[in-house]
């Protein structure tokens, strides 16, 4: 895969990668994602992610390129919102918190 030098190329990466999964003769289909795009392209995810800052437009457009084959993926609502935020196309990155409001020794086991 060539270098991505625009964002016009990023999106035919992405476009030629997703037509990639869908034509695969595979019991399930695969679920076109960001690291797949990355070993398609031959890019580590750091490198894709630092794409967003270089074409800032084209970065969006890109996330509903993944949002539209997350979507017809046939994953599950949950799957596809924890995908897409943690790559930042959809609402804030999922973080993990713990959170505990039973307090044992005053509530008891």
């Amino acid at each position: 895969m060539e270098r991505i030098s625009s964002g016009k190329k990023l999106l035919a990466a992405i476009e030629e990668y997703i037509e990639d999964c869908r034509g695969r003769e595979q019991k399930k289909p695969i679920f076109a994602n960001v690291a797949g795009f990355c070993r398609f392209s031959g890019m580590s995810v750091n490198q894709f992610m630092q794409l967003k800052r270089r074409f800032p437009t084209d970065f969006e457009a890109a996330g509903a390129y993944f949002e539209d084959a997350a979507l017809n993926s046939g994953a599950t609502a949950t799957l596809i919102g924890l995908y897409l935020r943690q790559y930042g196309f959809w609402g804030a990155p999922v973080e993990d918190e713990v959170s505990c409001d039973h307090d044992i020794y005053a509530d008891g086991v």
